[in-house]
């Protein structure tokens, strides 16, 4: 049985360790395959494959900042990397259940996994970013749920039958978008720039 620590000291480390990497500028997604991959998956190197591939995830997947933030997108994937099928004949519905709750749980905390609804939020560390704290509490779910579940073993079939209700959640299509960070800072760029001229 694989267990996965949520200890307030773990949690402190994995804190700080997303607020370096968000501040060095890293996006959600790149920052936290980083931060929670040593806690994870110890024994599986991070490649520079795994970090381009999660690299596309930041701004409500490929920076449309109109979709799921990358503190659901890279939990999901995270979960399969610890539970999912790597042949045809595993099991394809274990992985995609516990996905499931770590999606509920995520809901149930922020109400939304639109990127740009979330960014909306007021503000709830003053110490850092929205995004950033976004970032940590998702790392803090992940664990707190991965540990629960492994702690506490859950019947498959019932387990199988775990559904996300959205239900309350505002339409994804129906968000009008942010402008995504980089196209801010290259506009930002461009203005300081021209005074330059």
């Amino acid at each position: 049985m694989l267990t996965y620590t949520n200890d307030e000291s773990t949690m402190n480390k994995i804190r700080g360790e997303i607020i370096a990497l968000h501040s060095d500028g890293y996006h959600c997604s790149e920052t936290l395959v980083r931060a929670l991959w040593p806690y994870l998956l110890p024994e599986q190197a991070l490649t520079p494959t795994i970090l381009r591939m999660t690299a596309t995830l930041h701004g409500g997947m490929a920076e449309s900042m109109s979709s799921h933030c990358g503190g659901l997108t890279v939990g999901l994937l995270l979960i399969g990397a610890l539970y999912g099928r790597t042949e045809v004949k595993g099991d394809a519905r274990y992985d995609a259940a516990i996905a499931r709750g770590f999606w509920q749980r995520f809901l149930d905390e922020f109400g939304t996994s639109n990127c740009t609804t979330l960014k909306d939020q007021p503000a709830t560390d003053p110490a850092i970013s929205r995004c950033t704290y976004i970032m940590v509490r998702s790392a803090q779910l992940l664990l707190q749920y991965l540990h629960e579940f492994e702690a506490t073993p859950i019947d498959k079939e019932a387990l199988y039958y775990w559904r996300v209700d959205r239900t309350k959640e505002p339409c994804h299509e129906q968000v009008v978008p942010r402008k995504p960070a980089e196209e801010v800072k290259a506009e930002l760029k461009k203005k300081e720039q021209a005074k330059l001229l």
